[in-house]
């Protein structure tokens, strides 16, 4: 990576680092976060919802150059294999010249041998000749007995002296070319190795070219996961954010404009829908038929938040109401909570409450609630004829009156 988006990308890390609160610190993020309003943890998420994006941009630009440091490395990898091979080339010639100069030295050596062993004897030729006083052609002309004899002894000298000649013409000529060969292999040598020489530090470099691009690709790789680190621990804060935000709109169902939902100080049991207090419908005979639990209504109550009356498990959950207008389908969207076993006016018994007509609900079954916890929001799902919550309560599996409770 070039040293300017190298700095960038550090600044843009250095940023994210301070915008995020210190990871071992987690009660006093949580504190921090329990200081802030709804409003402020929404900026809160959209920073960090804002930044992930940009780091996203981030992660993209450092894969593509981190691919382009992949085939930078593939190539100078391809180009030093490429030059290697040829330096075994070079490598092979060498060693095919060297053979032939040792194959010469041999040759040489076998021949001075000879050349000195020739030496030698001619040496004791010339002696024999100038013991035997047969050192010029006056003394063979003057021990011949005749004219006759006198020109055999002269061809014979002669001939002697033309073979001497043409042996040490032909020994001469041998030995320069074996200095030839020589000169020739030491030159074709010195070329090779400075030839080797070269592209030895041609590979030199190719290979310092290619320990610096495995450098900056093993950086990328680095700033990568690095970048990765910060998206996920941005997520982590967005999580805890959202937690915060949720209890701060379960906060809001009991408090706020709606006012503290009331709760029975004689049976524990809290008002599920914070301010508001008409029964529309109540608890008994309606019509020809019965109501099982009463109606909680008012102007305005359309979306509120419906509270669990007390901490339970949550029975059952149905929130994609499909039609019907029988049975519990009557009920549209809603949930059950066993609510346990309570003491109410000194007797224990078992408490399952029913809250139907929801526009949705937001818990399932099989998970737990505490008091106060939204389950829902008012609506009119069901057999129903305008907004208002059911509210339907049984103890020990019986139906009772629910306003007894409160």
């Amino acid at each position: 990576m070039k040293k300017t988006s190298r700095i960038i990308l550090s600044v843009i890390l250095c940023a994210v680092m301070a915008l995020m609160p210190l990871s071992g610190a987690l009660a006093a993020k949580k504190n921090k976060y329990q200081s802030l309003n709804k409003s402020q943890i929404e900026q809160k998420i959209a920073q960090y919802q804002a930044e992930n994006k940009k780091l996203a941009g981030e992660i993209a630009e450092l894969k593509k150059e981190q691919n382009q440091q992949s085939a930078v490395l593939g190539a100078l990898q391809k180009k030093i294999g490429n030059i290697q091979a040829i330096i075994n080339t070079y490598n092979a010639e060498i060693n095919r010249i060297n053979g032939i100069i040792t194959d010469n030295k041999s040759k040489i050596s076998s021949m001075e041998a000879d050349i000195e062993q020739d030496k030698l004897d001619y040496k004791k030729r010339i002696r024999a000749i100038y013991m035997s006083e047969w050192d010029s052609q006056l003394k063979v002309l003057l021990d011949a007995n005749s004219f006759a004899e006198f020109l055999q002894l002269q061809k014979l000298t002669e001939a002697i002296s033309a073979k001497d000649k043409k042996f040490m013409e032909s020994l001469s000529a041998e030995i320069e070319e074996l200095n030839a060969i020589n000169e020739e292999n030491r030159v074709l040598l010195e070329k090779q190795v400075e030839l080797k020489s070269a592209v030895k530090k041609q590979q030199d470099e190719l290979k310092s070219q290619e320990n610096e691009a495995a450098a900056v690709y093993n950086e990328i790789s680095k700033d990568l996961t690095q970048t990765k680190n910060e998206v996920s621990e941005n997520n982590a804060e967005i999580a805890e954010l959202e937690k915060a935000k949720k209890e701060i709109e379960n906060s809001v169902a009991r408090k706020a404009n709606l006012g503290e939902s009331f709760i029975n100080p004689n049976t524990g049991f809290m008002w599920p829908v914070a301010g508001y207090y008409t029964i529309s419908s109540p608890f008994g005979p309606r019509g020809s038929g019965y109501h099982n639990g009463m109606d909680i209504a008012g102007a305005g109550i359309q979306g509120r938040p419906i509270l669990a009356i007390a901490d339970g498990v949550v029975s059952t959950a149905v929130n994609s109401w499909s039609g019907g207008k029988s049975g519990y389908a009557s009920y549209g969207n809603y949930c059950s909570v066993d609510h346990g076993r309570m003491t109410v006016g000194g007797v224990e018994s078992r408490y399952v409450a029913f809250y139907a007509h929801a526009t949705s609900i937001v818990v399932s079954a099989g998970q737990q609630v505490k008091q106060g916890q939204v389950l829902g929001y008012v609506g009119t799902t069901g057999n129903s004829t305008g907004y208002h919550l059911h509210l339907g309560v049984q103890r020990n599996g019986s139906w009772i009156n629910p306003r007894s409770l409160f």
